[in-house]
């Protein structure tokens, strides 16, 4: 059992090695009950990796990996029961010829749920995603994208698992259905009590997630609450956001001399973040020094930082250490 009852997820030291190669090479993470945790990563950070040692189907070269605080090497079948799973192509998971109460029907039975049992379950997801009975009862091949990720979302929870993964939940989705799956799957968390799991390449989920673990080739670079790590920005979660009236490399080279100025990070086509120690108390002298120096702007102003902030700067901060910063 885990040392840590609250926590739901408990990754530590975990290595996997494929022969000579290790796809982890000893991450440690956590998520607690009722928690969104966000997994991001590139292409071969070892995101899928981590996916088939929670689900059972690879085993650590060595470290640990509890769910519900079980041993996943140990406790496979009941594993199986704790984790529902959402694949990244919903069309793997669904017939399309049933309706969602039809794949519900379907796959509860592989868990041996009653049907009057599996019905009521799967009202109740469906309804929380946003189904209403025609929804329901319309079969798979003529519902929109979205909808059938939603479906997908559904027979993922049919077993009423306390731990969901969901794998790249937004690929293929435009910006509005991204965001409406997200807004549900947060919504699922808040009233069924779900731990969630999500893993992806993309900084959107982010605002969804309660923790977010950042991969990198085989490695955790940074793990933590959103908050937490944007403030480890300078300015501690506050930035000073200038408008300028044009932006060219030659004005980045020049802003990026300001004394004080740790890290730029660019805002649509003509605005810039700039990151400082105290960011009210450079304000003032910030618009004095842009005047001097005769760069035209049209703004400055106090703002938040966000995490495609801290995502930008990451890198330059790595390079800060030995010396080597660029914007």
């Amino acid at each position: 059992m885990s040392d840590h009852p609250e926590r739901e997820i408990d990754i530590i030291d975990l290595k996997v090695a494929f022969g000579k190669f290790y796809a982890l090479s000893g991450v440690s993470f956590f998520a607690d009950k009722r928690e969104v945790l966000g997994i991001i990563g590139a292409s071969g950070a070892g995101k899928t990796t981590v996916l088939r040692v929670l689900t059972g189907q690879i085993g650590p070269t060595s470290g640990k990996a509890y769910v519900g605080g079980h041993d996943v090497t140990k406790k496979r079948k009941l594993i199986s029961l704790l984790v529902g799973y959402v694949p990244q192509l919903e069309h793997l998971s669904l017939y399309w010829d049933f309706t969602p109460l039809q794949n519900a029907q379907f796959f509860g039975r592989c868990y041996g749920l009653r049907p009057k049992e599996i019905e009521k379950r799967s009202r109740n997801v469906l309804e929380i995603l946003g189904f209403d009975e025609e929804l329901m009862t319309k079969h798979v091949k003529k519902l929109s994208g979205g909808e059938r990720k939603r479906v997908s979302i559904c027979l993922g929870m049919i077993h009423d698992p306390p731990v969901l993964l969901l794998d790249e939940p937004t690929t293929g989705l435009d910006a509005h259905l991204r965001h409406e799956t997200l807004n549900y799957l947060k919504r699922l968390n808040y009233e069924l009590g779900t731990t969630m799991v999500i893993i992806s390449h993309d900084l959107e989920i982010v605002d969804y997630c309660t923790r977010v673990c950042l991969l990198e080739e085989g490695l955790v670079s940074q793990f933590g609450t959103p908050d937490e790590l944007i403030s480890t920005l300078p300015g501690h979660g506050e930035s000073l956001l200038v408008i300028l009236g044009s932006r060219s490399p030659a004005m980045l080279d020049l802003l990026g001399e300001i004394p004080g100025v740790k890290y730029m990070a660019r805002v649509g086509r003509q605005s810039v973040k700039l990151f400082v120690d105290n960011p009210s108390q450079e304000l003032v002298p910030l618009i004095e020094t842009l005047n001097e120096m005769k760069i035209p702007f049209d703004e400055v102003s106090l703002v938040e930082a966000d995490f495609f902030d801290f995502f930008q700067v990451k890198p330059f901060r790595q390079k800060d250490q030995t010396g080597e910063v660029e914007v």
